[in-house]
């Protein structure tokens, strides 16, 4: 940066998540605020009239996703006036959690010759060296969440296969084991209610009327009933942990697996077969039955792009009293998302696409052309880290060949020790580099089979999309859900995405579509 080494006009940022930790007194704001004066005063100590403190902005409980913060909004227009010229922060999540965002700011600030002052991570862009450091830091960092993530997932879906719950609600009727960690007991008490439940729907064939007899007879009584509602019962009715099943749910929706779950069942099977289908049977008449009915066909599939919340399908009454389909949030968007979308104009766009790309073979060559140009700049990225990785390795086995040489030569127990503690350290460092090669490895190989040419790919396509505009109507929802993987909403934008065709191979990568439409948010 271009700023003198004195004379600095400083803004601290401080925030935390949670309007619970902003209430605290002496929580985190104050401990940030202490962390950041101090390395201030050391620094004017170290440098006179290095920098003096211009303004503390200040975000409490508001999450750092992304940059719709008011004291972050308000400290960027301070930036471009010129009011301030260095930022201070104590942690890197508390300024931003997202390596694109993040990166947008860096660029930002280095625009209006501002700097940047990380105290716990090495990002100080007051140095060149340093400066450097700060776009090398956030690229591993966002790898290594990546790492981290897939790392995860793949230990709950293999503790599944096992038949294990894993972490979140237990469900009724059960108690999870202290000592065998997910593992669920049976409990008795509330092992009965399930069981009326199901004997009260099987009776009523009604949710309502088994909700109302339950309500009256259960609700208050048991701390994990306080409220009994609809959607309730129909989650025990339909939950197969009843039976001893543990049900496995995948991103990719398809992808759905069944396993014998390590704990007994408290419903008959033939019972809850008897219910499941008294469910569908009630399901498919409830909402043919009035042809007139509006079907939100979007349902499941169309989500906020601010958020990520589904958006849910509701109707009013416009000035002239005419009625009024949309999409929207559940409550207002925090993120400053669409508070409503029109049902009839969004149906119409999706529709209008699915059909021209499965009818347009040139069109849809275009869509899978720029996947591919994507996926390449991704898999040019992690050859480029591929390298860096080796590089480390080889530093690594060198260090620790110099280690055990040392350890031969030496006689003294205690550097003895002291040397065995480091190529231990050394030699774990190894294997993570060696674990993120793998991994990096998998991943290259997974998205060079999806930019390998696939004359059918079209037809495939194409096959699959026409069938959402056959009959019988009353199954296009669930034809959309095979076809779509998702549809998110951004301001006027669309943004389409493919499931795939073959389950081996997650192609939606390749595909996507985002139109600048009219796409008008819907009046209340």
């Amino acid at each position: 940066m271009n700023n003198t080494d004195s004379n600095r006009k400083i803004g601290f940022y401080i925030r935390v998540s949670t309007e619970r930790q902003a209430k605290v007194e002496e929580g985190s704001l104050k401990n940030q605020k202490q962390m950041l004066l101090a390395e201030l005063n050391k620094r004017n100590l170290q440098n006179k009239n290095w920098g003096k403190l211009i303004e503390i902005y200040v975000d409490e409980g508001i999450s750092g996703k992304d940059i719709n913060r008011p004291a972050f909004q308000k400290m960027l227009k301070d930036i471009e006036i010129g009011k301030i010229d260095t930022i201070m922060f104590t942690e890197l999540s508390r300024f931003s959690r997202s390596l694109k965002d993040f990166l947008n700011i860096f660029e930002f600030t280095q625009k209006y010759n501002c700097d940047l002052i990380c105290l716990k991570t090495d990002i100080d862009t007051t140095s060149p060296y340093k400066n450097l450091i700060t776009k090398i830091l956030m690229v591993f960092g966002e790898f290594e969440r990546e790492m981290t993530s897939q790392r995860t997932s793949i230990n709950a879906y293999e503790r599944s296969k096992r038949g294990l719950a894993n972490g979140g609600f237990t469900p009724l009727g059960y108690k999870r084991d202290k000592n065998k960690k997910g593992y669920l007991h049976i409990d008795e008490k509330e092992a009965a209610i399930v069981r009326e439940i199901f004997k009260t729907y099987i009776k009523e064939k009604s949710i309502q009327k088994t909700m109302e007899a339950i309500k009256s007879k259960y609700e208050g009584l048991n701390s994990r009933l306080k409220k009994i509602t609809k959607s309730r019962i129909y989650s025990i009715l339909t939950n197969k942990a009843y039976i001893g099943i543990r049900e496995i749910y995948k991103k990719d929706k398809s992808k759905y697996e069944e396993v014998k779950a390590v704990w007994n069942g408290i419903i008959d099977e033939k019972l809850f077969r008897q219910a499941e289908n008294l469910l569908k049977a009630n399901k498919e008449r409830l909402h043919w039955r009035n042809s007139g009915r509006f079907n939100y066909l979007l349902s499941g599939l169309i989500m906020c792009g601010k958020c990520g919340e589904k958006l849910q399908g509701k109707c009013a009454y416009s000035r002239i009293n005419k009625k009024h389909y949309y999409y929207s949030h559940k409550n207002t968007c925090k993120n400053g998302g669409l508070s409503g979308i029109d049902a009839e104009v969004t149906h119409k766009l999706v529709f209008d696409w699915l059909d021209e790309i499965s009818n347009n073979g040139e069109k849809f060559n275009q869509l899978k052309t720029e996947g591919k140009i994507r996926i390449k700049r991704r898999i040019d990225f992690l050859n480029k880290t591929l390298d860096k990785l080796k590089t480390e390795k080889k530093s690594l086995v060198n260090e620790i060949e110099a280690r055990l040489n040392e350890l031969t030569n030496t006689k003294s127990e205690i550097v003895k020790k002291t040397i065995e503690e480091s190529i231990i350290k050394l030699d774990q460092a190894k294997k993570e580099i060696e674990d993120k090669h793998v991994y990096i490895k998998y991943e290259i190989e997974r998205l060079e089979k999806l930019i390998q040419d696939d004359n059918d790919l079209f037809r495939e396509y194409s096959d699959r999309i026409k069938t959402v505009f056959r009959p019988p109507t009353n199954k296009t929802k669930n034809k959309l859900k095979e076809v779509i993987s998702y549809i998110k909403l951004d301001e006027r934008n669309v943004k389409i995405a493919l499931s795939p065709v073959n389950l081996n191979e997650p192609v939606r990568a390749l595909f996507g579509f985002s139109p600048r439409a009219g796409l008008e948010p819907a009046t209340r």
